[in-house]
């Protein structure tokens, strides 16, 4: 059977293909999830070659456990579960050395819609990188359940219903938790860019009063 062949079985037939030994079957398992355990993962590591590394590492394990699997229809959330742990522990032994740093630069380097639409210049692209970075800053303060389901949704572009079956929660609890996330997402950059804004008025101020105080002083005293 050839790789397009397997493109068109469901989860739960690659699987029970998987369990007997095709490893093709799998190769296709993995190449379907693959952008849902990255998700996961980057989210929780540190760097873009530590992500690579830990999902590598979880389609290794999880074809050595695969026979351990007692519900083929539940090979999603329990992909999950590994990815998380596997993730977690990665992280835990890393921090034993190195201090944790921000989030690698997630959404750059992850979002198609930015890559579809590049900068047309050095200063575009600078601009480009700083929202970026911001968004990707505000998304890692969130809580995990509201991560990883915008993760899920809107950078590895899963359906709402496949981004349900991975978490294996209830599919309106994902579609609350994308509304909620999407909301506090906004709350957190609005709330950013207001202190931002209020810290160049502030610096302006000072500037400017300085500036008079230089000239006039009398006249700064009334400012």
């Amino acid at each position: 059977m050839g790789s397009e062949e397997w493109s068109q079985r469901s989860d739960v037939e690659l699987v029970v293909a998987a369990l007997v030994g095709n490893l093709e079957a799998f190769g296709e398992l993995a190449k379907r999830f693959r952008p849902a355990v990255s998700a996961i993962v980057s989210g929780i590591v540190n760097s873009r070659e530590s992500t690579e590394d830990v999902v590598q590492d979880t389609f290794l394990l999880a074809f050595k456990a695969l026979p351990r699997l007692r519900d083929v229809n539940s090979f999603a959330p329990w992909l999950h579960a590994i990815a998380r742990n596997r993730a977690i522990r990665y992280q835990q032994r890393a921090n034993r050395t190195v201090p944790r740093s921000t989030l690698d630069m997630f959404i750059l380097q992850e979002s198609s819609a930015f890559d579809s639409h590049p900068a047309s210049n050095p200063a575009t692209m600078l601009e480009q990188e700083e929202s970026c970075r911001e968004v990707r800053d505000a998304l890692d303060g969130l809580p995990e359940e509201y991560q990883a389901v915008l993760r899920l949704r809107y950078w590895s572009e899963m359906p709402i219903q496949r981004v349900a079956e991975f978490l294996d929660v209830p599919l309106s609890v994902v579609k609350w938790r994308i509304y909620k996330g999407k909301q506090l997402l906004k709350e957190r950059l609005e709330r950013k860019w207001k202190e931002e804004d209020n810290g160049r008025r502030e610096g302006i101020g000072r500037h400017t009063n300085a500036g008079i105080e230089r000239h006039d002083p009398h006249v700064a005293s009334y400012l």
